[in-house]
């Protein structure tokens, strides 16, 4: 088993908003549009904190980190028809994943208005 965790502070988030370099480069098109869809800046950077740090959780779970193999895009946090958070591999993330022959890989999201924590649990 393989675990990773991460714990972010909302505010960071609300002077990116509309920082469109810093959105391109750690989170995907689908993810954006995913952050978009909450009309209060707020709840956007709630949202991105949440996603911001479920990458890192999973960066975490494979002992990298971010940038020492693994890029932000290579890890997608979009919600599947329920709004349950779910991962969607790319690049070396997914070569990773494959090579360690996990096969089930969670996360889990949670926030307030002040922090988001998240968690990946893999096997």
């Amino acid at each position: 088993m393989k675990v990773g965790i991460d714990i972010v502070k909302v505010e960071r988030f609300l002077d990116k908003i509309n920082d469109g370099k810093f959105l391109s480069r750690v989170f995907t098109h689908a993810e954006r549009e995913h952050i978009k869809e909450i009309s209060t800046p707020q709840g956007q950077a709630e949202r991105m904190a949440g996603k911001f740090c479920a990458k890192e959780a999973v960066s975490k779970m494979f002992g990298t980190g971010i940038d020492k193999g693994i890029t932000w895009l290579d890890i997608e946090i979009l919600p599947d028809s329920l709004g349950k958070p779910c991962l969607n591999l790319k690049g070396t993330a997914k070569k990773m994943a494959e090579s360690l022959k996990l096969k089930n890989i969670d996360i889990s999201i949670s926030h307030t208005d002040k922090d988001a924590i998240a968690i990946c649990v893999a096997m």
